[in-house]
């Protein structure tokens, strides 16, 4: 099991009592793709370097989770297709 961590942006139209929901719904793909030891750091809403999709700021999380690599492309399929996380990046640690 490798150490991972993905960094997402939630869209900033995204009511603060609906994140909570999508933090999961990221959550349950990557156990889905074999994560295990998941911890999730909310780090808030903050200014984007650049504008995506029209918005100039988004909602950081951070999840740092262990995983086998062959099983990331599954969960990375997945998020490609959440339309409300705009920006993702899956890094290891």
């Amino acid at each position: 099991m490798t150490n991972y961590e993905i960094m997402y942006i939630i869209n900033p139209t995204v009511m603060e009592d609906a994140r909570g929901a999508i933090i999961e719904k990221v959550e349950a793909i990557l156990t889905a793709a074999t994560a295990t030891e998941l911890k999730t750091t909310k780090m808030g809403e903050r200014k984007l370097a650049y504008p995506i999709e029209k918005k100039g700021t988004g909602f950081y999380v951070l999840t740092t989770f262990k995983a086998e690599g062959q099983n990331l492309q599954a969960a990375e399929n997945k998020l490609n297709i959440t339309e409300e996380v705009m920006r993702y990046m899956i890094t290891k640690n």
